[in-house]
Order: C-alpha cells, then structure tokens, then sequence
C-alpha cells in the first residue's frame, strides 16, 4: 500500500471501503472452550464474508490462533506469520474485531502496528472503528490498549483473589492433570484411578527402596510404554515433582507458587515451609504411606544438595567446552549452560542458568544452538578480515615467550660462582684455623654457615637445572604445535581454537518480546580499543532454520542481530 497515497484519499472523504486493497483478516480467541471455538469460527467467517462482499477489495486468506492468550506474541505462531507475510508484502490491511484480539499490551500493539505500516500495510479495528492509516490513530489506539491491558489486569488480580479464598476454604485446586488422580467435579474430592495409582507407588518404591535413578525409573517406565496424564514420555523432571508431591501421602498442599506479574507471567516459587500443607485424607486418598513418601523426599533431597554442591564448584566446568562461562544472560547476568538438544541429540543447546533453576517464566532471554553461533564465528572471521594463518602467528607468538632468553643461563653460572666461592672462603678459614689463627670455635660457627649457603644455592640451582629442562621440552613442544596447526589450518580444530582465542565474551538478549529475534553483543579480545569506546566495529544479521518438523511455524526461522565490540 502506498500510505500516503491512501492517506490524501481517506483526507479527501472516500471510504477505505472504496479503496483497491489486498484485505487479510485476524482472527483470536484466548481458550478452547466450546463457546470460544464457536465465537472464533463466527469471527473468521464474518470478516471471510466482511472482504469478499465489498468489489474493491482482494480477499487473502486469514490468519487465526486458537486458545492463545493475548498478553504475549510469542507463543501466537499465525499472528508472527502474519507479521513476516506483511514485510513479504502479500496484503495491504488487516481486519480484526477489536483492539484486545490483536494484543492486550499496549507496547506491543503499538510497535506491531508501527512495524505493519512501515511495511504499508494498515490495521483496521472494527468494533474500536480506528483506522491506523490515518494519522490520528495511535493516539486512540494507545487509549484503548491502555484499556484493554487494564481490563487483563483486573482479570489477573480477581483469579488470584479468588484463589487465595479457594485456598482459606481448603478447595482442592487444579485439574485433572496429576497422574493417579481424578478429580469429582461435584465435590472436589480426588479420587484414585487404580491403574495410575499403582504406577505411582511403584515409582516410589523404585526409588527409596530399591534405589534407582530417576533416570533409570524413566527408562524403565518408558520402556514398558507407560505414558504421562498428558500422554507424553517420562522424564526426570516429572518423576521429580511426583515425588515432591504430598498430594500422594494424602495431604493438602497448596500456594506453591504465585504469578508475580500478569504481563510476562514471571512466576514466584515459594519455598516449602510457605506452603499451605496439612492433613486431609477424607478428600484426597493417600497412594502411599507417609514414612516412604519421606524415604523418597530424603533421598531426593540428599541427592539434590549433592548435585547443587557440585555445580557451584565452577572450575570444573569452566573451560569444560569452547562457550563454557563465554555466555552470559542480558537479563539476569548468569551464565549460560549446555544441553543436548532435546530427542536427536544433534545439536547443542546453550541456556539461561536461571532458565533451568527457576523454569522458562523466569528468564526472557533466548535458548542458543552451538552450531549456529559456530557459523556466526566462521562469518566473523571473514568480515573481520582476520586471515587464520595470523591468528596462528599470533597464537605462536603466545607461546614463544617461553623461548626468549629469560637469563636462565646467567642465573645458573652466578649461582655456580657463588658456591665456587664459598667453597674457597671454606678453605681459607680452615687454613687459618691450621695455622691458629682462628679458634676451632670460630672455625665451626663460620664453617656452618658458609655450609648453610652452600646448600641453599645448591637448591636453587638444582631447580634453574630443571627449569632450563623444561623450556628445551617446551620450546620443542612449541615447534610440534606450530606443525600442527600449519598442518590443519582449516580444519573444524584449528577454527575451534581461533574463536576460543578471538572470543572474550557474549551478551544473550531478545529483541522486542520475540525469543526467535535476538540479540548477541559479542566482546572480542583480539585487540586493544584505542578510543576507549564501548563502539560497535561490526554489526551483522543472520538468518537460521531449524529443522522440518518446525516449517510453518514460528520456531523455524530464528533471526540474529550481532554486534561486536572490542573489550575496553
């Protein structure tokens, strides 16, 4: 759409409805209850209709997210296609009912509207009757966002008004998602599911009596073709929380947990002794006695103060791998840590510490694949014109400091001519001593110390001795490391040893609130800043895909916005 061609037309009084326009439609609705499908099928074919009955305009075909909510983008894969199609240029407007279907954020229905319309393509409200072609637009927009973001608000804080009284009334919370369980719609009571609930003892069995793994429990499970509640596989996590749970020892126990804010649904984990926990087995049935639920939860405990005692023992894993302690999180400023990329086991995933503690509502910052940032460095050391057979130089330059002359040579013989000296005093006090004019008294005290000197240069010069045998092995080291990286120059450990060398560190943040469009602020060593500017020598985007099974989703392009600074 040529904005400003449609702006003098709207200016001039003729309808948007009389304009020639390549119309698309959105379409929300935030659950999947049977109302809601019924309200979101009413609102796809009433704009379908809306489109095709006026003569002007050229229907596309619309885009709809089912049972999203709309205070985050992130998880609304057809509204980001949408984004991506309008900078692909395939329409000129986009009707939606209101203001609330596109996005309960005022920021973010500001910045997509703004980023529509510097693609030229508009945004028609229908029940709000704002047009963001015309110029006056944002200001209504922002009001009635403001609105709809208040309205979510009010939302958020009357749930967990009414949890908190639920809570003081002993109800029994969640839903049928806790393996063994169904809960009575009527009465709120759990009752057992016979089949789950055997499974469920067996696990704690497995583990406190038995003393398996949790990953050999899952392994197990697993492979008898158990499923979850959700009908998913087992995994350590799961079996964890089962066992945490007091659910399965016949107690109530709630407040574990509290959405901090409603906007990014940070999520606050309490620690056990906040929790609301008590007796109550006239309304859930105990699946296990209490003295091996906490067998279970000791030996869980135990086993987690073991591991947490391991990892703070950072020099373990520091230079474990090439990114080891090199990534750090925008947000939280913790490092990052590797994982094997889910099932396949064919990439590796760099994560925000603070992710894996705390779970994904805590940290915003995006998840990183090793091999992408691989082909960053590989594009990096090209841009940055950096040939690899300097970086060997300079990498052998390093180690050839152990070569220069370090005076070893001169320490050895000083040390030598000491000793020949004292050795020769020695034999002038005993001449005295001979000829007596010194005393055996004399004699001795002198004798033992010039001995004493003796010895301790003797020391000294045993370990100059080794020390010079060292630098000849090492100087030969040297020339055989030199060969090798001639020899490999290109190879993947040759360009391993490059990034290690050139790379300091890397700041991990999301643009926007898009975890697929990031943002890496990589600091490189390989030089000193002479301005002493925290300035930008090289900015670069880059575009990734990530598999099959993602096509036609947002998860299967990422996008990379890198700037490289030199460390001050």
């Amino acid at each position: 759409m040529d904005l400003y061609t449609v702006r003098k037309q709207l200016n001039m009084g003729m309808p948007l409805t009389s304009i020639n326009l390549r119309v698309t439609d959105y379409s929300r609705v935030s659950t999947d209850h049977l109302e809601q499908k019924k309200s979101l099928q009413n609102q796809v074919e009433h704009f379908e209709q809306y489109i095709k009955e006026n003569p002007n305009w050229t229907y596309v075909k619309g885009y709809v997210d089912d049972g999203i909510t709309g205070t985050s983008d992130i998880k609304r894969d057809n509204f980001m296609n949408m984004i991506e199609d309008a900078r692909g240029g395939k329409f000129d407007l986009i009707v939606t009912k209101e203001i609330s279907r596109f996005s309960r954020n005022t920021l973010d229905s500001i910045k997509y509207t703004r980023e529509l319309l510097s693609y030229g393509v508009a945004v028609l409200f229908v029940n709000d009757n704002i047009n963001t072609a015309l110029p006056d637009s944002e200001l209504r927009l922002t009001i009635m966002a403001s609105m709809a973001q208040d309205e979510i608000r009010r939302l958020s804080e009357r749930v967990k008004f009414g949890m908190n009284r639920a809570i003081e009334r002993g109800e029994i919370l969640g839903n049928d998602l806790l393996y063994g369980y169904k809960k009575d719609k009527d009465t709120g009571v759990l009752k057992l599911i016979e089949d789950e609930a055997k499974v469920v003892k067996r696990i704690y069995e497995l583990y406190a009596v038995e003393e398996l793994s949790l990953s050999k429990i899952a392994k197990t499970l697993n492979g008898e073709g158990l499923k979850t509640c959700q009908n998913k596989k087992w995994c350590i996590s799961t079996i964890s929380r089962m066992i945490e749970n007091p659910k399965y020892k016949g107690y109530y126990c709630a407040r574990k947990s509290e959405i901090v804010d409603y906007m990014t649904k940070r999520i606050k984990y309490f620690e056990k002794d906040d929790w609301v926990i008590y007796e109550d087995k006239t309304r859930i049935s105990s699946i296990v006695d209490e003295d091996l639920w906490e067998r279970a939860n000791t030996r869980l405990a135990s086993r987690k103060k073991a591991f947490s005692e391991r990892k703070e023992d950072k020099s373990i894993y520091k230079n474990r791998y090439l990114y080891s302690a090199k990534i750090y999180c925008g947000q939280h400023n913790t490092v990052f840590h590797r994982r094997e990329f889910r099932k396949n086991k064919k990439d590796i995933t760099w994560v925000c510490s603070e992710y894996l503690k705390n779970g994904k509502n805590t940290c915003d910052s995006p998840n990183i694949r090793e091999s992408e940032l691989d082909a960053i460095f590989k594009d990096l050391i090209s841009k940055l014109q950096i040939d690899p057979k300097d970086i060997i130089n300079t990498l052998m330059n390093y180690y050839r400091h152990l070569e220069i002359d370090t005076g070893i040579d001169e320490e050895i013989s000083s040390r030598e001519k000491e000793i020949n000296n004292l050795y020769t005093k020695k034999d002038k006090i005993l001449e005295l001593s001979i000829q007596g004019d010194l005393s055996n008294e004399e004699f001795y005290e002198r004798n033992n110390q010039f001995n004493d000197k003796i010895n301790n240069l003797t020391k000294e010069l045993n370990k100059l001795k080794i020390d010079k045998d060292n630098l000849k092995i090492t100087t030969d080291k040297t020339k055989e490391l030199e060969d090798i990286l001639k020899s490999k120059i290109n190879s993947k450990s040759t360009i391993t040893k490059i990034i290690s060398f050139l790379l300091d560190h890397i700041v991990v943040s999301k643009i926007s609130n898009d975890k697929y469009n990031m943002e890496l602020n990589i600091f490189l060593p390989y030089k000193d800043n002479e301005n002493k500017k925290l300035q930008p020598i090289l900015r670069s985007s880059y575009e990734f895909k990530r598999g099959y099974d993602t096509q036609g989703t947002k998860r299967y392009k990422v996008y990379y916005q890198v700037n490289c600074y030199y460390c001050l």
